[in-house]
């Protein structure tokens, strides 16, 4: 068994070490080749990265992009360049457990139909000092222990928004074959969260396995953490916890589950998946009439006075 990383950096001499240092580390588990896509840095980042290599030539490979191409297309050139049977996602600022590759490992031999396998992180700010009292879960809302099971991760993914952060993600290698091209309309986590819930084949660790840090120059990253609230009621109804009850909720759950059947019928057409695309758009769409219906029963003259309006700027029927 061969493990990879595929890790991205861009200007991160502030907090590489930190990060190589947690790869190298691991315990149980041996990394057999990192894979860096440097992203065209202008600070001490490549000289770094060198002097790890140097230590370990077998280990590193280096690649420098001559222009700067950003975190999607950089990740797509990274992974495609692993020839692990598992492949780790890697960003360059977190801190990875020292046990992150035994307990990913343990979640795909206890799922043999795993495709990929992401987790829990803890937060850290960008002196490493520890967020308390909130996990990278509770700050996209994947509010895993209140969510019936087995998750529907297709559904939660077109709605409520991407759960599913690329640092915690690992891959096996045959998911290369159907992940590609990514594209800067949708980050390359979420890419390939949705193909591999659609081939049911995405699972998840409940464990903490990484620190991810947040700081005031990452490319990607939480905004607002301040804002978070664990019991947004919108996410709740979202997330089918919690019942609609005003006009605006109804009006907004209608929206997500729209969002949902224009996904839908853009994968229809994939051959690689495992799900049958046309049952789940029909089931979507059936699912927003069901809802409008209830919205035209219980607000009249509310929902007639909005679509006429919708209808008059051209938004969606």
């Amino acid at each position: 068994m061969k493990i990879s990383v595929a890790l991205c950096t861009y200007n991160s001499s502030s907090y590489i070490k930190k990060q190589l240092d947690s790869i190298l580390n691991q315990q149980d588990f041996k990394v057999d080749e990192i894979i860096i896509c440097d992203d065209n840095s202008t600070d001490e980042t490549i000289e770094i990265l060198k002097n790890y290599k140097a230590k370990k030539s077998s280990t590193f490979t280096i690649h420098k992009n001559e222009i700067n191409i950003g975190s999607t297309k950089n990740f797509e050139k990274a992974i495609s360049l692993c020839s692990g049977d598992f492949i780790f996602l890697s960003d360059q600022d977190d801190i990875w457990k020292e046990n992150k590759i035994l307990k990913t490992l343990t979640v795909f031999e206890e799922n043999p139909n795993a495709e990929g396998v992401f987790s829990n992180a803890d937060l850290i700010d960008q002196h490493g000092n520890s967020i308390p009292n909130i996990t990278i879960w509770d700050s996209v809302f994947f509010l895993e222990k209140e969510l019936s099971k087995p998750i529907d991760f297709f559904d939660i993914i077109t709605k409520n928004g991407n759960i599913v952060t690329g640092a915690t993600l690992c891959i096996k290698n045959i998911v290369k074959s159907f992940i590609f091209p990514f594209t800067d309309e949708v980050l390359h986590d979420e890419k390939i969260a949705v193909c591999l819930a659609l081939r049911k084949s995405l699972f998840y660790s409940t464990e903490n396995l990484i620190s991810y840090r947040l700081h005031d120059k990452q490319q990607v990253g939480m905004r607002n953490l301040h804002k978070l609230v664990s019991k947004n009621r919108l996410k709740r109804i979202i997330l089918d916890l919690e019942k609609p009850e005003t006009f605006k909720e109804y009006r907004q759950l209608s929206k997500k589950i729209y969002l949902k059947l224009q996904k839908s019928k853009k994968y229809q057409h994939c051959n690689f998946l495992k799900t049958d695309m046309r049952e789940l758009s029909a089931k979507s769409k059936n699912e927003l009439d069901l809802l409008n219906n209830k919205m035209k029963l219980k607000f009249p003259l509310r929902y007639r006075f909005t679509s006429l309006i919708d209808k008059l700027l051209n938004k969606r029927k």
